[in-house]
């Protein structure tokens, strides 16, 4: 019943429009003011729909795990974490307990690995082994807390 009650007064709020006489529209002249007006650029979008403008990231890498641990970090503009034209890497030490800061520019993100202890079956002469990369998302302006 409610229904029925809802369509009706849908139907007799819709009945009361209706469209516009076109007798009732009265065209503006043509004037050289009008044409002028019609080559001007459209008004700047309010600051509200303006998207924000892109702001630098910030990264605290700490190492709570390891005694001492070497690691490589990359600020890459790329979606993935490949050294090339572009990128900025780094090799440091991070010691236990110790923290390490990046800030980036705006529309960057900031990768990271570790290199594995060395294994004594393996000799010294062995080729370093890295962990897979680690990254910090920071393109967006976020600020990132991470761990090793």
């Amino acid at each position: 019943m409610r229904f029925l009650v809802i369509v009706a007064a849908m139907l007799g709020i819709a009945a009361c429009t209706a469209p516009a006489d076109p007798r009732d529209v009265v065209a503006a002249p043509f004037n050289a003011l009008n044409a002028a007006y019609a080559l001007l650029p459209p008004p700047p979008t309010p600051l509200a729909l303006r998207p924000p403008p892109a702001q630098p990231g910030h990264l605290v890498l700490s190492n709570f795990d390891y005694d001492r641990a070497h690691v490589e970090a990359l600020v890459t503009p790329y979606p993935d974490c490949e050294p090339r034209e572009g990128t900025a890497s780094s090799q440091f030490q991070l010691p236990l307990n110790g923290t390490w800061v990046a800030d980036p520019p705006a529309g960057s993100d900031v990768c990271w690995r570790r290199e594995l202890p060395a294994d004594p079956a393996n000799g010294p002469l062995r080729a370093p082994r890295w962990t897979g990369w680690s990254r910090a998302f920071l393109s967006s302006g976020r600020i990132v807390d991470s761990q090793l």
